[in-house]
This record gives structure tokens, sequence and C-alpha cells, in this order.
């Protein structure tokens, strides 16, 4: 018994480690950035615009397919961020960057 428990917690702290890996299905950060940013923008147009959430949900899935994205792996990425909130902190300052630099440029140009 007495070696049982050292040997419970050497396992469940490897268990515990995050190699820092993507999961298959997760996409990586830059693209994750622009869609996000994307979608948010979106979002924001019809609330402003009172549209019908039918509308409001074709209008991201239009976002999504644009981007080349499925609505499984965009949801896949968003609960991959959202379990660690260093990993969120970090995607949401890159997203805060990204917005700021749409707010610069002109909409013809984007």
């Amino acid at each position: 018994m007495r070696y049982v428990t050292p040997l419970l917690f050497s396992l469940l702290f490897l268990i515990s480690c995050d190699s820092g890996r993507r999961p298959s299905g997760v996409m990586d950060e830059e693209r994750f950035v622009t869609v996000y940013c994307d979608l948010l923008q979106q979002s924001l147009r019809s609330r402003n615009t009172r549209a019908d959430p039918s509308t409001a949900a074709a209008n991201a899935q239009a976002i999504l397919d644009s981007a080349g994205v499925s609505r499984d792996s965009y949801q896949a990425t968003y609960r991959w961020y959202n379990e660690d909130v260093t990993r969120w902190k970090a995607f949401w300052e890159e997203v805060t960057k990204e917005l700021e630099r749409r707010e610069t440029i002109p909409p013809l140009r984007r």
C-alpha cells in the first residue's frame, strides 16, 4: 500500500501535464483569431441591425464557410482555448491586436 500512493500521485501528475500540443481538429492560433474576430464583428453587426436569429446564424455559417472552417473545428478550438486560462489570455491579447489593426485599416482594403 505504501508504494501505491506515490505511484498513484505520479500517474496523476503525468496525466495532468499538458504537452502544449494542439489536439487534432484544433485550428492554429492565427486562423482562429481571424475567424473569431470575423464572427465577433458579424455578431455586433447583427445585433445593431436587429437581425433575426436565423439570419445571424446564416451569416456566422457564411463566415466559417468562407474561412474553410467547419463548425465542429471552430467549437473544438474554442473549447481547447477555454480549458486553460493562460492560453485564453494570450488568445485575447491577439484578438485585441487584430481588432485594433482592423480599426486602422479602411474597410475596402481589408
